[in-house]
């Protein structure tokens, strides 16, 4: 008799339980409708396996094309089969207050007058004037530079060495014959051989290639553009851009130097690490910078160097700790052959190694001349863009500033896996 209100409070509790697991409200899950912020967040897409080099990308749905061109390797008699379409990708999102909202978060709005929802991205909060100049952003007359996880979080991916073309190799050393690379799919490899003096200038070269569509010129080395692959079907002018940089794995390393060169029509930066002098060198036409390194070795280090935001810089990562080295002031006008690298007094070998460029932001007219809003941001206002810019209606347009009081519905956490 005495378990009998034992027996009974534990079928009451577990009542409860069950009443609140099955009455519980899930996560807020928002499907993206669009492709105004691709590459971050795909809209309805298409899921694109090169038959050339094997790189796996997505294109919007819009108006597919039956050829699409790899944005990798430029291969343009990709097969596109409209029946393996996907939906926009599945967002979960939270509430959040307008008091803490940073710039570069990813928002969810909705106009409650047309029931409509955006996603975006926060580019400039409440004070702030809004402008942007040769594709960068600016609060007022500041550039606003990104901290390396900021910068990580926009990149935009230019070329996958795992995924090289073999017609056409990407990376080339300057020296016709007598180099100690080893270029491989996938792999820079470099053994010193020779005297001195020519393993100090066997820079390996990485020439860039214009991957576009139809009708426009193809697989052919020239300066970066602000190109979108995911954009298939867009015609528009295309702009130069001067953020880019290199990353790779240090994954064999017995070296005591390692140098990134900038390459530019006439300009030339280069960011240097010296082991034995444990220092980081920076030098551009402008000016020179000397850092303390405090590391011994780059075995199995990430390491991401050259240009963003209009600043020379190397980024170092290993085993979670994290050196950040800012060189200097730099904007290259980038040619054809924008990044080299080098590798001194020993053997490495580079794996996963990749280029990037940052957003080129654009203005109202979607044109690279500046452009700026005619006032100061209110207290209760943020102004918003979409990481596609070519395409993405956003703050620049008819949605204006957004007022959080009445427009903001929360802040995106993650993404749903398909």
């Amino acid at each position: 008799m005495r378990l009998g209100p034992l027996l009974i409070l534990l079928i009451f509790t577990a009542c409860v339980a069950a009443f609140a697991v099955a009455t519980a409200k899930p996560d807020p899950v928002y499907r993206v409708a669009s492709g105004s912020m691709a590459p971050a967040l795909f809209g309805p897409h298409y899921p694109l396996t090169c038959q050339r080099c094997q790189l796996t990308t997505a294109l919007d749905a819009t108006n597919l094309p039956k050829l699409a061109t790899c944005p990798n390797c430029g291969f343009q008699d990709n097969p596109v089969d409209a029946s393996q379409l996907r939906p926009g990708q599945g967002l979960v999102w939270e509430a959040i207050e307008p008091g803490q909202l940073k710039r570069w978060d990813i928002v969810l709005l909705e106009d409650a007058d047309t029931n409509t929802w955006q996603v975006k991205r926060v580019a400039f909060l409440p004070g702030e004037t809004p402008r942007i100049r040769q594709g960068e952003l600016y609060r007022d007359a500041q550039l606003i530079r990104k901290s390396p996880r900021e910068r990580e979080a926009l990149k935009q991916l230019v070329f996958d060495q795992a995924h090289a073309p073999p017609e056409t190799p990407r990376f080339r050393s300057y020296h016709a014959a007598g180099s100690g690379w080893n270029v491989r799919r996938g792999s820079l490899g470099f053994a010193p051989i020779g005297d001195d003096q020519a393993n100090s200038s066997d820079w390996l070269v990485y020439h860039h290639h214009r991957c576009l569509p139809p009708p426009s010129p193809n697989d052919h080395a020239a300066s970066p553009l602000d190109s979108y692959g995911y954009n298939h079907s867009v015609s528009r002018e295309l702009f130069p851009v001067s953020d880019l940089w290199i990353e790779f794995v240090c994954a064999h390393w017995q070296a005591r130097q390692l140098a990134i060169r900038v390459q530019g029509r006439d300009q030339v930066s280069t960011i240097e690490v010296d082991l034995d002098r444990s220092i980081v060198q920076g030098s551009s036409n402008e000016q020179a910078v000397t850092l303390p390194l405090s590391v011994d070795s780059l075995a199995g280090m990430t390491v991401r160097a050259g240009e963003c935001d209009r600043q020379l810089f190397l980024e170092l990562e290993r085993d979670r700790r994290h050196w950040f080295f800012p060189l200097g002031e730099a904007a290259v006008p980038l040619g054809n052959q924008p990044l080299a690298v080098k590798i001194g007094d020993g053997q490495a070998i580079l794996r996963q190694v990749k280029i990037y460029r940052d957003i080129f932001w654009l203005g109202r007219e979607r044109r690279a001349t500046p452009w700026s809003w005619d006032r100061a941001l209110a207290p209760h206002e943020i102004f918003v863009l979409g990481d596609n810019v070519p395409i993405s209606d956003d703050s620049r347009f008819e949605l204006g500033p957004v007022d959080v009081r009445k427009n903001l519905r929360g802040k995106v956490l993650r993404v749903l896996a398909e």
